[in-house]
């Protein structure tokens, strides 16, 4: 099927997302399971005596010890064995202070069952918060995680001081760590070596500091040992920023010197770094161009890549021109933050590019889901063609999308939906774009949709129920996370979609209990097995 868009003024045929028949998209889920992972506690206890904790209200009141949200989240497959998957999130110890560290989940037989823990090694380091879930299985089998440590003052009541270095004994503000899980020696996934400190920043408020921080490794054998590491490096005076690449060497266990690979572009500046590699064995830095913070507007996507294992890039290829909301703005009428505005992978199999995109219009609702291909490294892309049902643009809004590829070429998008109504169970009993689903879309290799959307969830779930807080006590924008996990696998039994996500359902809160100023539902972490038709 095609159908006619407008791209940059030129009409031009893309196709088109069939539409799900009889009983539509609400019963397209007919078949899946929702798995709760988040079923086990994690425990920790308040630091009474940190330093940066100046208000006794955090552990007199809010913190509670066993944890209750754990929102934002990614997935890997170990490329040695389909059936492990490991899952990382974000597990909160007071959301309204906006205080978390990073949990992993370790399924070894294909999602059915899991296990958990808090990733190890950054209790005795003295940080704040750990944060900004992202794994990565290189082809050997061994698993690694990037992680970001980043200290700040609450004051009372609850207020977030960001001054620089005032806290003890470090005087930094946040610094980038490697943990790594080693086949033959680790329990992958659920035994972890030592942090490795890569770099350290002290100066945030108005300085700069680092942010949004991605790992990749080598898959297919090119560069055996090589992990690529990426994050922003922001100047909070101009809101600006600059992405910065460093490679770990596993047979030496060393890294290089971390080097900014793209540059300032105020008013607009850098962010959200993806770093992975491709069947070829290039090594590909994404990123996109953002508007002036608080600001919707225009915005672009660019791949640099390397074909050097990472000690030079060459020229950005074309930009993808977009729209995209406010980075702090709320997806409204919900208070939550719109998260990370793309995604992108390589199709393992055809070596193709595959990105999804954030479209953002001036009525409501705003946001939908575009894809765009590239089959010569980024210097060019195909037609865009919407992944969303286009019949949901007069009625809700979709976001937070993720794009995942098969060995056998198939690929899928992953996203955050609003067009049902909630459901009796929530606070907003019959409301419209307002609670979530995911849906999931297939297409084949060539880019044709595979099917149509697909109904991931269960059951609708309530963003506002229960929320962390960015801003802290007081704060007006919440928190569901930025992104959320996905990944693909092609086996004798068929080509399947693992996802991690989401959710407040009351049907899926297995271990939950009231603690700090909170009582379930709470955010948690589901899993879900979608066959590609």
């Amino acid at each position: 099927m095609l159908t006619a868009s407008i791209i940059g003024g030129f009409s031009c045929l893309a196709p088109a997302i069939p539409v799900f028949g009889a009983g539509g998209y609400a019963t397209s889920n007919a078949g899946l399971t929702n798995i709760q992972v988040s079923t086990q506690a994690v425990s920790k206890p308040c630091p009474v005596n940190a330093d940066w904790l100046r208000d006794p209200g955090v552990c007199a009141q809010r913190w509670s010890t066993i944890g209750n949200d754990k929102s934002e989240s990614d997935l890997a497959v170990d490329p040695t064995n389909p059936n492990h998957l490991v899952g990382l999130s974000k597990v909160f110890w007071s959301p309204h202070d906006y205080l978390f560290d990073l949990e992993w989940f370790d399924s070894e037989d294909g999602g059915r069952t899991w296990t958990m823990g808090l990733l190890p090694g950054y209790e005795s380091l003295g940080w704040a918060a750990t944060t900004d879930p992202t794994v990565a299985f290189d082809g050997q089998g061994n698993l690694y995680t990037l992680v970001l440590a980043f200290n700040f003052v609450i004051e009372k009541p609850g207020f977030h001081n960001w001054s620089v270095g005032q806290t003890e004994p470090l005087h930094l503000n946040d610094a980038i760590y490697l943990s790594r899980s080693l086949k033959g020696i680790d329990k992958v996934g659920r035994t972890w070596q030592p942090p490795v400190q890569i770099a350290t920043y002290n100066s945030a408020g108005n300085g700069r500091t680092a942010d949004k921080q991605w790992i990749g490794a080598d898959v297919y054998g090119h560069h055996p040992g090589s992990v690529y590491m990426s994050w922003i490096q922001l100047d909070g005076a101009s809101f600006s920023g600059q992405d910065v690449f460093s490679v770990w060497d596993e047979r030496s266990r060393t890294f290089t010197s971390p080097r900014a690979v793209t540059k300032f572009t105020s008013p607009h500046f850098n962010n959200d770094p993806y770093v992975f590699t491709g069947p070829e064995g290039n090594v590909y830095f994404a990123y996109d161009n953002l508007p002036p913070k608080n600001q919707g507007g225009f915005s672009s996507f660019q791949v640099i890549v390397s074909r050097d294992n990472g000690a030079s890039f060459e020229a950005p290829g074309l930009a993808v021109d977009s729209t995209v909301a406010s980075q702090s703005g709320q997806s409204l009428p919900d208070t939550y933050r719109d998260g990370t505005p793309y995604t992108i992978t390589a199709n393992p199999a055809t070596g193709e590019l595959l990105m999804a995109y954030e479209r953002y219009g001036t009525t409501t609702p705003r946001r939908s889901q575009w894809l765009v291909r590239s089959s010569d490294e980024g210097r060019s892309w195909s037609i865009p063609i919407q992944i969303d049902d286009a019949s949901v643009d007069p009625i809700a809004e979709t976001t937070q999308a993720k794009i995942f590829a098969a060995p056998s070429g198939i690929f899928g998008v992953a996203f955050y939906d609003r067009r049902l109504v909630c459901p009796s169970d929530t606070p907003h009993a019959g409301a419209v774009n307002i609670c979530i689903d995911v849906t999931i879309q297939f297409f084949n290799p060539d880019g044709s949709p595979r099917g149509g959307n697909r109904r991931v969830t269960q059951e609708s779930w309530d963003p506002n129920v229960n929320p962390p807080v960015p801003g802290g006590v007081g704060g007006s924008t919440t928190f569901i996370g930025d992104y959320f996990g996905g990944a693909m696998t092609t086996t004798k039994k068929g080509t399947f979609a693992h996802l991690l996500f989401v959710s407040t359902s009351p049907t899926l809160q297995i271990g939950a209990v009231a603690g700090g100023d909170l009582a379930p539902p709470y955010q948690q972490q589901i899993y879900a097995s979608v066959p590609a038709p």
